[in-house]
């Protein structure tokens, strides 16, 4: 069966169909939309600069969608999100600018299959996968720290183009910033370890201190 770019899916909505929430999105693509909506969310985070808060939400939001994968449940957001009605008029343009968005990335990601990647065990891997980088960027990790947001960011938006797209080459990709993430989040919290064991007693001081 020929693969369906989804930007010329999301064409047809714009003229055809209309669309009223992100789960109608979602529902309306076979469940694909729900890759671009995970990229749409990643994007305010690509920067070195963390955004606390925000970041908290739409990460824990992400858990869910990743849970659902690995469970082989249906697509969609959780309801604060994802059932929320959009005027008409943003929606579609939302839509059409997600068309052009689209058609950027459908330019270097296309469908690059390997055996393994369509089978069911692949599917609840990078779910977890998904959960677990969307899990690192709702850690509640003051703005201190660059790239905490940045690179499970990258990371996610790499993963879910590379699964709208079935494009094994990109996923590898998508799991080697995967694990250089892991590896940065471990070094940091392995300073804080290991300064907190290094002050402990000048720590513990202060803590009674304010008691």
């Amino acid at each position: 069966m020929t693969h369906e770019p989804l930007s010329q899916h999301l064409e047809r909505l714009v003229t055809v169909d209309g669309v009223r929430s992100l789960n109608e999105l979602v529902a309306k693509t076979s469940g694909r939309g729900i890759f671009l909506v995970t990229i749409l969310l990643c994007l305010p985070f690509i920067t070195p600069i963390p955004l606390p808060g925000l970041s908290n939400i739409i990460g824990l939001a992400l858990v869910t969608v990743g849970v659902r994968m690995a469970l082989g449940l249906p697509m969609r957001l959780p309801r604060f999100i994802g059932a929320r009605e959009w005027p008409q008029t943003r929606m579609k343009q939302v839509l059409l600018a997600s068309t052009k968005l689209l058609g950027w990335i459908e330019r270097g990601i296309k469908p690059r299959r390997a055996t393994w990647i369509t089978q069911p065990w692949a599917a609840k891997l990078n779910g977890l996968i998904f959960a677990f980088l969307a899990l690192l960027l709702a850690l509640p990790i003051p703005p201190v720290l660059p790239f905490s947001n940045a690179l499970p960011a990258y990371a996610i938006i790499l993963l879910s183009a590379s699964m709208m797209e079935e494009d094994s080459a990109t996923l590898w990709i998508a799991y080697a910033v995967g694990t250089a993430t892991v590896i940065y989040f471990t070094l940091f919290f392995g300073v804080i370890v290991k300064f907190i064991i290094h002050f402990e007693e000048r720590i513990e001081a202060f803590l009674r201190g304010l008691l």
